[in-house]
């Protein structure tokens, strides 16, 4: 991700969420923009995974049906490249994932090298025992919110995006878990005014 992109990130956080982003405008260790700052206790504050005696090895099954693919996102349209992305990269599927981590890879295919980058160099994690148990995955809910006064206003080659992230862990035996709710705040970038949009960075922050 460019620094000006970097950038343009950072001030829309501080400029409509400084309250909850003291620390991440400050690009601290607590919110840095490649990784999810999540509330204790939270749907997906997943812990880390064991220096020693591996993570659990889940069941593969297939993933929920209504993740969105690439032939069904419009790549050049931001606002729906930035919420298959959104999409993909939080359905953290026990019976496939070892954690955040592996679903938000299997989003890379939206997102910039730079970005796939940060991403893959994240602490393991794995998926919280109650998950195995009733083989749940992350059900993800969207609600997209207006930039708030100040934000960047769209170019050609970048653009943010923000929205309300509600998730729930689905158990494929009925069983739910708490929903948590995130605001989720976006950059894309892409080489130029013909190119597909692919997220660059991203911010977010417990509501």
């Amino acid at each position: 991700m460019s620094g000006g992109s970097a950038a343009g990130l950072r001030s829309v956080t501080c400029a409509v969420a400084a309250a909850a982003l003291v620390a991440g405008c400050g690009l601290g260790e607590r919110a840095r923009p490649d990784v999810p700052t999540r509330s204790p206790g939270a749907a997906t504050d997943l812990p880390e995974v064991p220096a020693a005696g591996g993570s659990p090895t889940p069941t593969a099954t297939r993933l929920p049906d209504d993740l969105p693919t690439p032939r069904q996102v419009d790549q050049k349209d931001a606002t729906a490249l930035s919420k298959a992305a959104l999409t993909v990269m939080y359905t953290v599927d026990s019976t496939v994932d070892t954690g955040l981590r592996d679903a938000k890879l299997r989003a890379a295919r939206y997102l910039t090298p730079e970005y796939t980058a940060k991403v893959r160099a994240e602490p393991g994690q794995y998926a919280p025992a109650d998950w195995q148990r009733h083989r749940a995955y992350l059900a993800v809910r969207l609600k997209p919110l207006k930039p708030e006064a100040g934000a960047p206003a769209d170019a050609p080659t970048t653009a943010h995006r923000q929205w309300e992230m509600t998730t729930t862990p689905t158990g494929r035996d009925d069983w739910r878990g708490a929903s948590s709710v995130f605001v989720v705040f976006m950059a894309l970038s892409r080489p130029s005014r013909d190119a597909p949009w692919r997220v660059s960075d991203m911010v977010v922050t417990g509501r």
